[in-house]
């Protein structure tokens, strides 16, 4: 369930746990802030969370890390979350997240997209494609769903479609 964050009188989200777990490694949260999530009475750290997984970081092997430039096709098997320079196309599966640092040229075509970074290039969800308030997307967007939060930078069109595959008609 979508956790909000409030930190220094200024409340953000809704966010996933992935997305928490990015900003807690990237220090723009730290386990003292306090979240609220729909049916809580009150605000709690998130260090308190009865769910780990909701702030743990990612698990090592589904980072690129930093210190990687990559010229060429990255195929990820499943979620990642990309730190690292990346100039060419990514292909994923699953879910490719961009980190607030990386530095993004490439075409990404996946399940679902998550960017925090700056990316120069092409998306192709055949899910959702999110852009973060930190994020800069120069290029357009196909999507089942398209989140553009309010500070994003986007310079492009959005192409929303429905995430049946071609030649198959939607079931009632």
């Amino acid at each position: 369930m979508p956790l909000y964050i409030t930190k220094n009188g200024e409340t953000f989200g809704p966010h996933e746990a992935e997305e928490i777990a990015v900003f807690l490694r990237d220090g723009a949260f730290v386990p003292d802030d306090l979240c609220w999530q729909e049916g809580w009475t009150e605000w709690q750290p998130l260090y308190s969370l009865p769910a780990a997984e909701a702030v743990a970081p990612p698990k090592p092997k589904g980072e690129i890390p930093d210190d990687i430039e990559i010229i060429g096709t990255l195929k990820l098997p499943d979620d990642r979350t990309v730190t690292c320079r990346v100039d060419g196309e990514i292909h994923s599966p699953a879910t490719v997240i961009i980190a607030p640092e990386a530095k993004v040229k490439a075409r990404i075509k996946a399940a679902s997209v998550v960017i925090f970074g700056t990316v120069e290039g092409d998306i192709h969800a055949s899910g959702r494609a999110e852009l973060k308030s930190s994020s800069t997307l120069h290029g357009d967007i196909h999507a089942a769903r398209v989140l553009v939060e309010e500070g994003a930078t986007f310079h492009g069109k959005s192409h929303v479609h429905s995430s049946t595959p071609a030649g198959e008609t939607a079931k009632s």
